[in-house]
This record gives C-alpha cells, structure tokens and sequence, in this order.
C-alpha cells in the first residue's frame, strides 16, 4: 500500500530503495543535492523521526546481541575446570579459616634454662627478726627453703611437601612457605593451649597449665555470673596471699560480662593494651590493677567458664631451645622439615594468683 500511494502521489520513477529513503527513519539515500542525508527533524515541516530513530537503534542492538559470536565463553565445550578457552584464576592468598589469637603467649616471658628440666628455689618462710634488749642474747632466725622440678617438654611440627607439588605450583603458591606458615601457627596455638589448658597429670607428654597450677586461691561461682565486687575480693585475697595480679584471663562471653558491668558504671572503658605492652590486644580493657584479655582457648561450656587472675611475676616459659627450622633427609620425592622447641610452663608461687570457676 504504501508502495502504490507513494508511486500514485509522489513519484514518477518509483523504486524501494527511493521508499525506504523516504519513510525508513534508518535508510539514508541520495537526497535532492545529489549527496547522502536524511532529514529526521524539521519542527517547521513537522517532521520528528528520533523516536524512530532511537527504536530503529534498539532493534539493530538487539538483533546483534542474538548473534552468534565468533568465540564465546563456551567454546571449545568444558575443560578442566569451567570452559576450555577460559582459564580459571585462583586467588594466591589463602584465607586461614582456622586461625586462632594467642595473646596469653605473647604477653609471656621466656626464660632461657639449662638441663632437662627447670628447679628452683622457692623461700618458704622465713625465721624474722626480733627486739632485743641491749646486749641481750640473740637467737638464730632460721629461714625455710625448698627444691622444685618442672620437667622439660618437646613440641614438634613435622611437614613434607612432595617433589610434584613444588614443580606445579611454581609461579602461583610457594609450597614451602605456605606449609611452614601454617605449621608455625600450630607451633603457637600448642603454646597457648598448654599455657592455659595442659594437664601433666593426664597427658604427660605436656606442660600443665595455668588450670591445673592454680590451686591455693579459688572460687566457685557454681553456674552464677562474676560481679565487680566478687573481681575485687579475688584482688584481695591474691593481695593477702602476697601476690598482684596484672592480667585477667576468661573467655568471650565472660570478658563481654564484665565489660559491661564496668560500661553500666563509667560508660567508657579504655583499651590499655597498646600502652602497655607496646602492642595491642583486642578489646582488652583495665579494671583497678588488672589488664582483662579474652582468649578462645579459654573453656566456654556452660557453668565451666572461668576467669583466671595472673601474677605475670612468676608465669614464664622456661625454654630449653626455642623454636627451631630443622630439615630432614628422606628417600622420598619431596622436601622433609621440621619445627621444634623444648620447653615448659612454670608457675613458681601460685598462690599469687587465683581463679574463678564455674561461671554461667
């Protein structure tokens, strides 16, 4: 139709490609000055064709959008991993899901010791003194010393990385490094849950920890909750035993507890971590004397959680060698290493410290 009307009322010499030039708002053919345009908008003829235009556009995208392109994401089928042409790009970084903080271990001294195990000295008693009358007679004071043995312990992490590996994963992950990195963790995490949690008595082969050392000096809250005023007669029962301690121990919901005990009364409570120590750790905060610290391998059971009170006086690890990088021959197509320390908790006055048991 519009063939015969454009023919009949407006052309002579009628052609489609002279039709398409006049009504196609996509067609640009000859125009009267013998060159190619196409007027879309003259307001004075009424002539408008950009909403053609822009739904001429629209089509043409969409159109080469359902094209079939020469390589895409699916050719040459599946690969290995994905599809053949598309390499896959693992992030080198490995996300350590299992990492665990052990600022109990890093806040405690190392002492270098000698021999397989570590004996001290510790004063008992003492004879005193006394008030005489002027050349009176003067009895002996006798002062009472004691002997004790703590037992040196062998920590060991051992790993082997096979000759295939370090060659496949050359230019992407270092095998070595990786594995040493995590075996170190494991070396740490072994300290601090020694340090807290280790009984001799049922594994002989570890330290005993601050758990099983503290005995002198504790309370049992049986299945209650801490109060500041229960936090200070510890301080004072330590005080009276003659110790001072100077960092408190306990577990996240306890810590979080106490934490807002303190926030109910002085609506901030500072972090001293960093001032003290030269380094800081999380969320610590202080309360009278005591620098309270959260740790994970505190025990989190129900009625079982504690707060241990620590005189960092007499708390260290006696190291016979600390940690060492040692390899290993091996017949195996691979590289053998191991890490190793010698080494012990000592407590040498318990009774300067205590602990709060049985905790909600």
């Amino acid at each position: 139709m519009m063939k015969a009307q454009f023919r009949n009322d407006f052309e002579k010499d009628f052609s489609v490609e002279t039709c398409k030039a006049k009504f196609d708002a996509g067609h640009i053919d000859k125009d009267s000055w013998g060159g190619y345009s196409k007027l879309y908008y003259d307001p004075l003829n009424k002539i408008d064709q950009r909403t053609n235009i822009a739904k001429r556009s629209y089509e043409t995208q969409k159109k080469l959008q359902t094209q079939k392109a020469s390589i895409d994401t699916q050719t040459g089928g599946a690969g290995t991993a994905g599809t053949a042409l598309v390499p896959i790009y693992p992030d080198p970084n490995v996300v350590n899901r299992t990492i665990r903080q052990t600022p109990l271990r890093a806040v405690t001294p190392r002492r270098a010791v000698r021999g397989l195990t570590y004996d001290y000295i510790p004063l008992t008693a003492k004879g005193g003194a006394e008030w005489k009358a002027e050349n009176g007679a003067i009895g002996v004071q006798e002062d009472t010393y004691d002997r004790q043995s703590v037992a040196i312990k062998f920590l060991y992490a051992k790993g082997l990385i096979s000759g295939p590996a370090i060659a496949g994963m050359r230019g992407f992950i270092d095998p070595t490094q990786l594995d040493l990195s995590v075996k170190t963790d494991s070396i740490y995490e072994a300290e601090e849950d020694a340090l807290i949690n280790g009984d001799a008595s049922t594994s002989p082969l570890e330290p005993s920890g601050m758990i099983k050392l503290i005995t002198t000096n504790t309370t049992n809250r049986s299945g209650d909750n801490p109060s500041l005023p229960l936090i200070r007669a510890e301080l004072a029962t330590t005080f009276n035993a003659k110790g001072y301690p100077t960092i408190a121990v306990t577990d996240a919901t306890t810590h979080n507890y106490v934490k807002g005990l303190l926030l109910d009364i002085q609506r901030n409570v500072s972090n001293p971590s960093e001032g003290i120590l030269g380094f800081g750790i999380p969320d610590a905060f202080e309360f009278d004397q005591l620098m309270f610290i959260k740790d994970i391998f505190m025990p989190t059971a129900a009625n079982g959680k504690r707060i241990l009170f620590l005189d960092m006086r007499y708390i260290f690890f006696a190291v016979l060698q600390d940690l060492t990088y040692e390899e290993k021959y091996t017949d195996q197509d691979g590289y053998v290493y191991m890490l190793k320390e010698y080494l012990t908790v000592v407590n040498t006055f318990e009774a300067a410290s205590s602990q709060m048991y049985g905790i909600a």
